[in-house]
């Protein structure tokens, strides 16, 4: 009788916590007004926009989980040392390949569709609008230190952590961690010049 009354409580008590999570899709409005809000200011530069975004962008993310998702298997044999080198390009790369393309939503909205919450994780579904595009995002998140943080984002149905895992697994199997490492140095390097 203990042993049931034992697990009542606990299953009442995890349904209560779980009640008290914020939305993630709050979360996600949160960031995606505040980013709109930038790049709609016209008394900002393109790169004064940049600087802006990446800053409210990264408040968002848990980097952590993401650059360890991307590795997937590799990370546990990667040495804190790569793992923290990994991390900072994984970082640079993102942002220069995204925020090199503001400019073409500074026009657009986004349309909030649903959200899905399972435990300590969530899937927030929404559509960036332009004039001629409708482009399907998901946002999927993690409950970590109080807050919803992005995990992975699918965009027209392609993950962008397992979009990375591909391309970055094959280039560790054929040059090792250090191979994939002077090559994300080299691509930051490369986005920096053209930027």
């Amino acid at each position: 009788m203990k042993k049931i009354l034992l697990s009542l409580i606990l299953i009442v008590a995890m349904a209560v916590s779980s009640f008290a999570l914020p939305a993630p899709q709050t979360q996600v409005e949160a960031m995606v007004n505040s980013v709109l809000s930038v790049l709609q200011r016209t008394d900002l530069t393109a790169d004064e926009k940049k600087v802006q975004v990446s800053g409210l962008v990264q408040e968002y993310l848990n980097m952590e989980s993401m650059a360890r998702r991307t590795l997937g298997s590799y990370w546990e044999d990667a040495t804190e040392e790569q793992r923290q080198q990994f991390s900072d390009l994984f970082v640079q790369v993102l942002e220069g390949t995204y925020l090199n393309r503001i400019g073409d939503y500074s026009d657009g909205s986004v349309k909030f569709l649903k959200q899905r919450v399972k435990g300590n994780k969530a899937i927030v579904d929404t559509q960036i609008l332009t004039d001629d595009l409708e482009i399907p995002v998901q946002y999927k998140m993690i409950y970590v230190d109080g807050r919803w943080q992005v995990f992975d984002l699918v965009i027209e149905s392609v993950s962008l952590i397992k979009n990375y895992r591909s391309s970055y697994g094959e280039i560790i199997r054929r040059k090792g961690y250090d191979g994939l490492l002077q090559l994300m140095e080299e691509k930051v390097k490369a986005m920096r010049a053209t930027s």
